[in-house]
């Protein structure tokens, strides 16, 4: 089992991940065309960060259950119910 520095590690580079994700998606929002035809996979974007940020905050909690509780993303919330 990884160690709590490992876990710090992790979700660090989770949260570092999901800046860069924003920013990757913030960047194609600009050209208004490409917003337009492709706001189903922007928002597939703006997903993938929620979940890195997610996950990075578990890594981080003292009490994983409640955090996975704290989950605003219901798929990944059900999603990790069953580990605890």
């Amino acid at each position: 089992m990884a160690n709590v520095a490992t876990h710090r590690q992790i979700a660090a580079v989770l949260e570092e991940m999901s800046r860069d994700v924003e920013a990757l998606g913030a960047a194609l929002c600009v050209d208004m065309t490409i917003a337009m035809r492709h706001v189903d996979t922007l928002q597939a974007i703006d997903l993938i960060a929620q979940k890195q940020r997610s996950l990075a905050a578990l890594l981080l909690a003292d009490s994983p259950d409640t955090e996975i509780e704290n989950i605003a993303i219901d798929v990944l919330r059900e999603r990790l119910r069953p580990l605890h």
